[in-house]
């Protein structure tokens, strides 16, 4: 599993303890993906998807999206 993708630290506090979550929910048959922060509770949407790594991936994805991410790539 050399493809892991590193959580950037937090957008809010700047906190890298983050942290990636699986949620199971009673009256729904998915689990969904979250990252989460621990020290301003600050998440991410609810990704569902049938492959858990691929929904993992996606909450991810989402946490390390920045506002300047665009910039940055272009020189």
């Amino acid at each position: 599993m050399g493809n892991k993708i590193e959580l950037l630290p937090c957008p809010f506090c700047g906190s890298k303890d983050v942290g990636v979550f699986r949620q199971y929910e009673d009256d729904c048959p998915y689990r969904s993906s979250i990252v989460r922060c621990f020290n301003c509770d600050a998440q991410t949407a609810q990704f569902i998807n049938d492959d858990i790594r691929s929904q993992n991936k996606m909450a991810i994805r989402a946490w390390n999206r920045r506002k300047n991410n665009d910039k940055q790539r272009t020189i």
